[in-house]
């Protein structure tokens, strides 16, 4: 116990010494990470932890640095983030603004996570922000999708990263707010600012790229008042009539000729049913939601930057509170469609089998194909918040994810296309040994009821007459004879040979089918059956293993028993 507790000192001094400050969480994951052996103590450990990270952060940062042994940086733990400029430690509040109208994918984790980050490297407030002005896309399901998904990235943003702590402080759900929209849209009326314009769509489109003003514009403020009303109270059907901003039909920047500012939806709301029907356009809501829930610094995806003169308009005509609007980078990943335009036809169709299809990148598909949130943290902080777009590989997430992975996820033994194999000289019942993980003294025994396994047909391809080889963890074995449909072995006369080449094998009368299911394309998947050993039976549904000569993958169902493939 004395070295576990140097070790959790240890830890506990390089996690204060790169964050500041050091968390429990942090520290108990690391400790799992370093020693697998324990994470069966885990309720047990959490106690001591606490007390030592008590302790530990409130030392000296000399005394840090004697604890934790100076160790080469490494690329990835020298990351600094552009700071931002001119704020107080403390005063900063950031937010995520998604709007419930689908499943979260990997680009709403950039989202999620840039601004989470900043708010918590200043010891800020951070706040969840539900945009639910579009009823005609948005769904309940959508709203407790993005609670969960969001809530397991910052959990694992703080075991990853020291960031605590890992949720929001508050949420926020829009809609709720949209009688104080009505307030202020009224408000720009009687100033002169805004006015209700009835035409078509197609003639405000022609008319703002041509830079013509439309015959509304100079109407009263009485009559826009009057106008105003009949949206409210439903005269007007969707698409008659909708609020426009008063700003400059010769402007430079398209949006800034007189956009659009609300508009009627006669939709449903997931929330509020028929209560509402006219809603505000993004630009308007998010600039007053913004100002008025206390952000200081708004990140968003560049897309918007063409936006940010209309936002910084309606502040400034209503005379509140303005705020910095930062944007960063888009991600795409090689080969995937990350936007939800194109995945929700493919998922209508069934070509997809879900919105958690392992072949997409939402985050439930990649959680379900054993990608750790842990990996979607490490993968964005180290991207950091850049302004450039960015095409990435999933290789490249898939190298993270084995990182983490590999100093804990158990092995086990998978015979993908297998062939029957006899060994002569056995005498059974035998008992194997299986190495549980190469970091471990552990081993799980296998118990041989007969001198029958199966071995991989593409390793029996390469053998001949004579030659040898060894079954892990059971014995080296000479090869006796070959078939179509079965080879014939025999025990090696040498059992310490070195140098033999070592095959995984399943028993023949207790091996578990197994299908693992290969995501390639979102049209595509590979299927690979085979047997595996024993106690691939006693594993649950969402665990993670490693197959031996093949790669990671998650348990995704136990009857029939399939895996999802991760990666290598």
């Amino acid at each position: 116990m004395e070295d576990i507790k140097e070790l959790i000192i240890r830890l506990a001094a390089e996690n204060a010494l790169r964050y500041g400050k050091a968390s429990p969480k942090a520290v108990l994951g690391k400790l799992i990470a370093a020693r697998p052996d324990l994470r069966p103590k885990a309720k047990e450990l959490i106690s001591i932890v606490e007390e030592v990270v008590i302790g530990v952060n409130k030392m000296s940062m000399n005394s840090l640095k004697g604890l934790a042994p100076q160790r080469k940086a490494k690329k990835e733990e020298e990351r600094i983030w552009p700071p931002l400029e001119g704020v107080e430690e403390g005063k900063v509040v950031t937010r995520v603004a998604p709007e419930p109208n689908g499943y979260p994918t990997l680009g709403h984790a950039k989202g999620l996570l840039v601004p989470f980050i900043y708010a918590r490297l200043y010891k800020g407030k951070f706040l969840l922000r539900f945009e639910d002005t579009n009823p005609r896309v948005e769904k309940l399901e959508y709203y407790d999708a993005i609670r969960e998904e969001f809530s397991k990235l910052l959990e694992a943003a703080e075991r990853e990263l020291g960031l605590s702590p890992g949720k929001w402080d508050e949420e926020i759900i829009e809609s709720y707010h949209l009688p104080k929209m009505y307030e202020l849209a009224r408000k720009l009326i009687e100033q002169g600012d805004a006015y209700v314009c009835t035409c078509p769509a197609h003639i405000v489109r022609m008319k703002r790229k041509l830079g013509e003003p439309c015959e509304h514009r100079d109407q009263s403020v009485e009559k826009n008042l009057e106008l105003w009303d009949k949206m409210l109270s439903g005269e007007f059907g969707e698409g008659e009539a909708h609020l426009r901003l008063k700003t400059d039909m010769k402007h430079p920047n398209i949006t800034m000729r007189d956009p659009g500012i609300f508009r009627i939806v006669e939709a449903l709301h997931p929330i509020h049913g028929d209560r509402f029907r006219v809603y505000p356009v993004y630009d308007f809501s998010v600039s007053i939601m913004d100002s008025l829930s206390g952000v200081t610094h708004a990140f968003r995806s560049k897309e918007f930057e063409p936006h940010v003169e209309v936002q910084l308009a309606i502040l400034r005509k209503l005379g509140l509170r303005e705020y910095s609007m930062i944007q960063f980078g888009r991600i795409t990943i090689e080969g995937i469609p990350l936007s939800k335009r194109y995945i929700r036809p493919l998922v209508e169709s069934r070509i997809l089998d879900g919105w958690d299809d392992p072949r997409i990148p939402t985050l439930r598909g990649l959680f379900r194909r054993g990608i750790l949130p842990e990996a979607i943290v490490r993968f964005f902080y180290e991207l950091g918040p850049s302004k450039v777009d960015a095409t990435v590989n999933m290789d490249i997430i898939a190298a993270i994810n084995r990182k983490i992975l590999d100093p804990k996820v158990h092995r086990y033994m998978f015979v993908p296309d297998p062939i029957r194999a006899s060994i002569g000289g056995l005498i059974t019942p035998a008992e194997a040994k299986v190495q549980i993980h190469p970091n471990l003294k552990k081993v799980r025994k296998i118990t041989l009821n007969e001198p029958r396994v199966y071995i991989p047909q593409i390793d029996v391809k390469n053998l001949k007459v004579g030659d040898e080889i060894r079954l892990r963890g059971l014995a080296t074995v000479k090869v006796r004879s070959i078939s179509p449909d079965e080879i014939s072995l025999t025990m090696s006369e040498d059992q310490r040979k070195k140098g033999v080449k070592i095959v995984q094998w399943a028993p023949l009368n207790r091996g578990v089918p197994v299908k693992i299911l290969v995501p390639l394309t979102p049209y595509s998947y590979e299927m690979i059956g085979g047997y595996g050993e024993p106690a691939l039976k006693e594993l649950k549904v969402s665990d993670m293993i490693q197959l031996i000569r093949l790669g990671f993958a998650r348990v995704d169902q136990r009857d029939p028993f399939t895996l999802i493939f991760s990666h290598k």
